[in-house]
């Protein structure tokens, strides 16, 4: 099989970088990630692995409005992989209380997958942000291995 590709950045245009900051300081730091560079034309964060850069457009080519939830496709949607359902509504709850709250809140949607919990919420430029679990699916434990139950691994008597 051949290597897959990994997103490591990403650029959005934004309309006021000071306003911008001061969502992403807190979204962004509540999902681990760090602002790194900061100008008067643009900020970036990152967290190790993936770099957003929110640039300051003078010429906006993007008109946005935030999601109704009846659209099939949101463009400009981000959407942040999260342990478990519960990490999805602890990260609802700290964030409300920097007063971020979400157009939709934590709630499951067997629609995509089994067990698909996810909150969402849109920044000051509408750009859609999500949070989401879905669990892993279980691989079957083979006989013998290190995964085996002790059950099967006990000698008779």
């Amino acid at each position: 099989m051949a290597p897959t590709a990994a997103l490591r950045h990403v650029s959005l245009e934004v309309s006021d970088v000071a306003r911008t900051t001061w969502f992403y300081d807190r979204f962004f730091g509540e999902l681990g990630f760090r602002r790194f560079v900061q100008d008067t034309g643009y900020v970036a964060y990152t967290d190790g692995d993936l770099t957003v850069w929110l640039i300051h457009e003078r010429s906006p080519r993007v008109k946005r409005r935030a999601p109704t939830g009846e659209e099939e496709v949101i463009a400009e949607h981000l959407a942040f992989h999260v342990e478990s359902a519960e990490r999805v509504q602890a990260v609802e709850d700290r964030l409300a209380k920097s007063e971020l709250y979400p157009i939709f809140r934590t709630e499951e949607h067997p629609e995509f997958a089994p067990g698909y919990v996810s909150a969402t919420w849109v920044d000051p430029d509408d750009i859609v942000l999500e949070v989401y679990t879905v669990p892993k699916r279980g691989k079957k434990k083979k006989r013998g291995s290190k995964g085996a139950s002790k059950k099967a691994k006990r000698r008779p008597a």
